[in-house]
């Protein structure tokens, strides 16, 4: 597999945007670390505050999740858009002030139904901030991208810690006030970041590079591939947000015991991720990618016959090995795959599939759920992602032999 590894073969890659000055790693690790902790605060406790405060019914709920993530993965698209053709900065400064308007708007108005349409805004925000913050990674990270977004998963895992354990606490204790006040504090401390360290002055690719050079990304076999295999990762791993947390708890597991398969998905991330990037830094992306779904399709079928909290934990663990080398490693690979002027483009399309399998997963899981077909659910996911998984090998293969 390593015989025509592309991240082995260095290449020229024009300017991404011409600038006065760089950005050092740290601000935009930082942006990403608080960034999802903001966002984290918001996930574990919208079906909690719908449901019980609201008084709406799960099919509404999921609806409302469902709109959520394909708001979001327009907004990608759009923000990438934004970063390739415009201005990073100001495209940056206008989804934190999106972010900022929505919560200020939840904090103040949070009656049904008044409450949705500021959530649909603070999405649209979050779906630009993810984007933006990748994009900027991929600009900073051309020498070691595997690095680079090895390092971005171990704060995004912090974030998502730190977002889950206040938000929880936070809403428990001073219900979505309090939690919407934390979010604001979270969303001024990037917009006070970004104001000090990302003002720097970057004009869009599309005005420094010649006329005759595409002006829209142009996607190959193996770009579409690569997403539809990280739609699907996503799909699936929905599933221990939605469907799984009330399937333990028809084992006779406790909503506590499935909190604690959180934090120890967060932890290994943090204790682990570099040890398994540093492991694995001779391996091509393809290599990393392919390993790393076939790992994650593995925690599937085990989940048919677990009915032990001890099996949980146990494919919890083979789960986030899967994660360690996937979802990095997708995030560098397109960012190596894609010309330089298109970064923005890139980033987008990967955070819209990512949206995608979001929104998709929780209505997959309940249609077989809702008939009690657990074992379709779950082989059927395994076999998906194997077959996915196969072609962007077949494909990854096809791409690497004719680079030589």
């Amino acid at each position: 597999m390593d015989q025509y590894s592309e991240d082995k073969k260095p290449r020229r890659r024009p300017p991404l945007h011409v600038q006065t000055s760089t950005i050092r790693p740290i601000y935009v690790y930082a942006e990403n670390l608080i960034s999802n902790a903001a966002a984290a605060m918001t996930w574990p406790v919208t079906s909690l505050y719908l449901h019980n405060y609201l008084h709406q019914s799960f099919l509404i709920i999921g609806v409302i999740l469902m709109l959520g993530s394909l708001v979001s993965m327009l907004a990608a698209w759009g923000a990438g858009l934004l970063f390739d053709r415009w201005r990073p900065y100001h495209s940056f400064i206008i989804a934190l002030s999106i972010c900022l308007f929505g919560s200020l708007m939840m904090l103040c108005f949070h009656d049904w139904p008044i409450y949705v349409p500021w959530l649909m805004i603070l999405n649209i925000g979050i779906g630009m901030l993810q984007t933006l913050i990748n994009s900027y990674g991929a600009y900073l990270s051309t020498d070691n991208p595997k690095h680079f977004f090895s390092n971005m998963a171990i704060t995004l895992n912090i974030g998502t810690v730190i977002g889950t354990f206040f938000g929880t606490w936070i809403f428990d204790k001073m219900k979505i006030q309090g939690m919407m006040l934390l979010a604001i504090v979270f969303y001024l401390e990037m917009l006070g970041l970004a104001i000090l360290f990302f003002r720097v002055q970057i004009r869009p690719a599309s005005m420094v590079l010649a006329a005759k050079q595409p002006s829209r990304l142009a996607f190959s076999r193996l770009l579409i591939a690569i997403g539809a295999l990280t739609m699907m990762a996503y799909l699936t791993y929905q599933f221990w947000e939605t469907v799984m947390s009330p399937h333990m708890v028809s084992l006779g597991m406790s909503i506590e015991q499935y909190g604690y398969l959180w934090t120890i998905n967060g932890w290994v991330i943090i204790f682990f991720q570099n040890l398994v990037t540093k492991a694995t830094k001779n391996w091509s992306f393809m290599k990393t990618v392919v390993i790393g779904t076939f790992i994650f399709a593995l925690s599937f079928p085990p989940l048919i016959w677990a009915n032990r909290f001890w099996q949980m934990i146990l494919i919890t663990i083979v789960l986030v090995v899967g994660e360690m080398l996937f979802s990095p490693g997708t995030t560098a690979w397109i960012a190596h795959l894609v010309p330089a002027q298109f970064q923005g483009q890139g980033m987008a399309f990967i955070s819209a599939m990512i949206s995608l399998g979001r929104a998709i997963g929780p209505v997959y899981a309940g249609i077989f759920m809702d008939r009690g077909w657990i074992f379709a659910l779950f082989m059927s996911s395994f076999f998906l992602l194997l077959i996915l998984d196969g072609v962007v090998y077949i494909f990854g293969r096809s791409k690497n032999k004719s680079l030589i």
